[in-house]
């Protein structure tokens, strides 16, 4: 596909992953909507990077992302591309009495059940489309589970299965507009997701180095792109996937709770 002349729609799109592919793909000649639903980070991007459209956005919500489709349709009827950056990750020791579910729930909202409620609500106006692109972005820790992050594993799986599916869907009913990629980053310390990791941390990916490889991956029309060490996750994940979860499971826990879990 080529990634000049789009329209583009970027959710989470005001920091990490989603903000940067937003500035390359706005650099490379397109049109691009980012939305997030802190009006602070929507100002931020706003002030910081005044080429790019912004549009305040819950997509946990599914009334925020309806309202997000209908103004998309009377405002940037062009809509091409639908890339879904939106995303949460903890830590949550399951042992803790005081852990609140709620707050477990929320990872489930944004990362899976938002993804989800943004490619059904914008498919209509997708299939209209002479060329179409929807990435989903799910984690190396779709193919491995972190016992550190269970509920983000868990999300993360789910967008992987999902996206999968949706991709068979439309070649069964053969929709040959629609291209459907899924981005699979290893760690990105500088999303900063979370404060306890570091640039210096094994396996660590920068930034502009994984937006790149996302970037070919659109270009090349990529039905699955597993960026740096990701891609070794996934070939774990197939050949030893529960010796590698207990190894990578029991060096997590260490660092994310030192004290234990009890």
């Amino acid at each position: 596909m080529k990634l000049t002349n789009n329209t583009i729609l970027i959710t989470g799109g005001t920091s990490g992953i989603g903000l940067e592919l937003a500035r390359q793909l706005k650099k490379a000649g397109n049109t691009v909507i980012v939305t997030g639903r802190s009006t602070k980070k929507i100002t931020q991007v706003n002030e910081s990077d005044p080429g790019l459209i912004t549009h305040v956005v819950d997509v946990s919500n599914e009334s925020s992302v309806k309202e997000l489709a209908i103004w998309a349709k009377k405002n940037y009827p062009d809509l091409n591309i639908v890339i879904n950056s939106a995303g949460i990750m903890r830590s949550y020791n399951l042992l803790d009495e005081e852990l609140s579910v709620t707050d477990m729930i929320a990872e489930i909202s944004t990362n899976l059940i938002g993804t989800i409620t943004v490619d059904k609500i914008f498919l209509p106006q997708l299939l209209s489309k002479s060329e179409v692109l929807i990435v989903n972005i799910s984690s190396g820790l779709a193919n491995l589970s972190a016992a550190s992050h269970p509920v983000y594993s868990a999300t993360k799986a789910g967008v992987h299965m999902f996206t999968s599916a949706l991709r068979e869907q439309l070649d069964y009913a053969q929709v040959n507009n629609i291209h459907v990629m899924e981005l699979v980053p290893p760690l990105v310390a500088e999303t900063n997701l979370e404060s306890i990791v570091s640039t210096d941390m094994p396996n660590n990916m920068s930034l502009k180095d994984l937006v790149a490889v996302a970037i070919s991956g659109m270009e090349n029309n990529k039905i699955r792109v597993n960026a740096g060490f990701a891609a070794q996750m996934r070939q774990a994940g197939q050949t030893s996937p529960d010796e590698t979860e207990h190894q990578m499971g029991q060096q997590m826990l260490k660092k994310y709770f030192p004290k234990g879990l009890l």
